[in-house]
């Protein structure tokens, strides 16, 4: 994955939509079924195809079946249609290497900035635990 889309990714962790491998192709084709971020009644999250495109093979790797992750918040070119340019996949421990970038050609727009975005970063209200002995470190509870 390039340096540069790593960082826009640990820049928006909540940028994240979880998604399920539907088929892989030997020429790097990847179709993925993903959640869209909006509710659909009673069945729960909308589901919504996701066609990517990764420039090696992954068909041994990433089975159909496999819960994998798909972050779509990097830069694109703006004349670009939204939800299509560089994107994130991630999936279970020992399926990749790591992050894998892919060329997302259809596909949901990214997933929305949260709301009031500042209370991210402000770490006045936090509350640090030490896990080991359980004992509340600062913050309250």
């Amino acid at each position: 994955m390039p340096r540069l889309l790593a960082e826009v990714v640990q820049r928006r962790p909540w940028g994240w939509r979880r998604g399920t491998v539907t088929s892989v192709g030997t020429d790097g084709w990847i179709l993925l079924e993903c959640e869209d971020g909006l509710a659909d009644g009673a069945r729960g999250r909308r589901r919504t195809a996701v066609h990517a495109w990764h420039h090696l093979d992954l068909s041994d790797r990433l089975l159909p079946g496999t819960a994998v992750r798909v972050h779509q918040r990097a830069s694109r070119h703006p004349d670009a249609p939204i939800g299509v340019g560089p994107a994130a996949l991630a999936g279970p421990p020992g399926v990749l290497p790591g992050l894998v970038s892919l060329h997302v050609a259809q596909g949901p727009p990214p997933v929305p900035d949260p709301v009031q975005l500042e209370q991210w970063a402000d770490l006045a209200g936090a509350v640090v635990i030490d896990l080991r002995t359980r004992e509340l470190l600062s913050g309250r509870l």
